[in-house]
């Protein structure tokens, strides 16, 4: 029996493979999971757990890097455990018109 590999998609103007992980396509999932969150962001968790980033703070400096105003709010949240951790919330200034 055949199985087909099936992949998740990120809905967005990117619609990139959660598969690919090159730093480039990670970037435009954040960058476009940012856009969609506004003001609510998007925590480090968030992001490795539902977006395939293990380094999301690397990728978070490439973006900045590249013109888009991302700030950090310290936060405390549960990981896919249920074990709670201090970590960064990320939120995305301006629409990221830059990036």
């Amino acid at each position: 029996m055949d199985k087909k590999k099936t992949t998740n998609k990120v809905s967005g103007p990117q619609d990139k493979q959660l598969d690919n992980t090159a730093s480039e396509f990670q970037r435009a999932r954040i960058l476009a999971e940012l856009k969609k969150a506004g003001p609510e962001g998007r925590t480090t968790i968030q992001l490795r757990e539902e977006l395939n980033v293990l380094h999301p703070a690397g990728r978070i400096m490439e973006l900045r890097e590249f013109g888009c105003d991302i700030r950090t709010v310290w936060t405390v949240s549960e990981n896919a455990f249920g074990y709670k951790h201090r970590n960064a919330r990320y939120v995305l200034i301006g629409g990221g018109q830059n990036g």
